[in-house]
């Protein structure tokens, strides 16, 4: 464990907003060879089909690329703005992703996806993070002429309970720590901002672990994000629907659900969550409806992903994309903006019957 916040000192759990429905975009910030002039075609793409919200990471190792002096953190926030900025020009606004450990404080040199040293030094970039992209943040004072789209929801890590994502392995009690220090830190500059626990890959399992490493933690959670990927609409929606039945188990029925990644790749055949491109685009919509006619608490939607480069066959993070280079447009995107229409339809409905 590392000194910070400790779970007694957090607020409790701020209310979520209505549900919002959107794409990732982290591909097109992070992906080298894309102009700017293309990244905004894209995202003015991703606005036309009625998405409200953007999901893309916040680069750690890039934004602090030099450990604390006298513990004085110093900050580049050359990506982070861009990103920011691209965002609020189109009117998406910005989920980012807190991710990872910058160089210096890796507990594994080299491994950018093992945790921090100091899960309070963690604490201090998404503090920071939030107060200059919050409301009223700094970034929003000093670019007047972009709309104020301030982030309200901060996602702590990826998948930190995959092996992948958190190196070596996955760890409840470390990550319990870092959700908690970093939760602690973004409230004392925005207590309305929403700390998500990381988008779980097997939340099922996670959760009761996370909860026996810290009980504390219990009524402190703001939200949790998930990636419920599966091989149909339904398998996606099985996998909302046992999340939601783990959290009314563990006294924690009213935490919002995020589902912050679902998609398929086309390519290669035989790949992790492959599907025939002839059958993508009914599967989005589909899926999009049926989580947002689901009654879990889905409080966001997040396709995995709006754009990838199609550029290599044989390696399938290259083909979830559903813009691809240079098109106008694709079955996927008509599908994926019918799906939004009629998620946002349920939605309402819902609000005009009451509870």
């Amino acid at each position: 464990m590392t000194s910070g916040p400790t779970t007694n000192s957090l607020a409790p759990a701020p209310q979520a907003p209505g549900e919002q429905l959107g794409a990732n975009v982290n591909l097109l910030f992070i992906l080298r060879g894309l102009t700017a002039a293309q990244v905004d075609a894209q995202l003015k793409a991703v606005h036309a089909t009625g998405a409200t919200l953007a999901r893309a990471d916040a680069l750690w190792e890039l934004s602090e690329p030099s450990p604390p002096v006298g513990g004085i953190h110093r900050y580049d926030w050359t990506f982070d703005d861009a990103v920011a900025a691209s965002l609020a020009a189109n009117r998406l606004r910005w989920l980012p992703i807190v991710d990872y450990s910058a160089g210096w404080a890796r507990s594994l040199p080299g491994q950018d996806h093992s945790p921090p040293r100091s899960s309070a030094d963690y604490a201090a970039y998404g503090a920071a993070l939030a107060a200059r992209y919050g409301p009223g943040g700094v970034f929003w004072r000093a670019h007047p002429e972009l709309p104020a789209m301030p982030v309200e929801e901060f996602e702590i890590w990826n998948e930190p309970d995959s092996v992948y994502f958190w190196t070596p392995r996955p760890d409840a009690a470390r990550y319990a720590q870092l959700y908690a220090d970093a939760r602690a830190a973004i409230h004392a500059v925005d207590p309305g901002a929403l700390v998500l626990v990381g988008g779980l890959s097997a939340a099922v399992t996670f959760l009761p672990q996370l909860l026996d490493a810290d009980p504390g933690l219990r009524g402190r959670i703001d939200g949790v994000a998930i990636h419920p990927y599966g091989g149909s609409p339904a398998a996606v929606l099985a996998k909302v629907v046992a999340t939601r039945r783990t959290l009314e188990r563990l006294g924690l029925a009213t935490v919002p659900l995020y589902a912050t990644e679902f998609g398929w790749t086309t390519r290669p055949p035989g790949a992790l969550d492959y599907l025939p491109a002839r059958l993508r685009p009914h599967y989005i919509e589909r899926t999009l409806q049926a989580l947002a006619s689901s009654g879990c608490n889905v409080a966001t939607t997040i396709l995995y992903t709006w754009y990838s480069p199609q550029s290599d066959p044989h390696n399938s993070q290259y083909w979830y994309g559903i813009s691809p280079p240079g098109a106008r447009g694709s079955l996927d995107v008509t599908a994926f903006s019918a799906g939004l229409r009629a998620a946002q339809r349920q939605v309402q409905a819902r609000r005009d019957r009451g509870c």
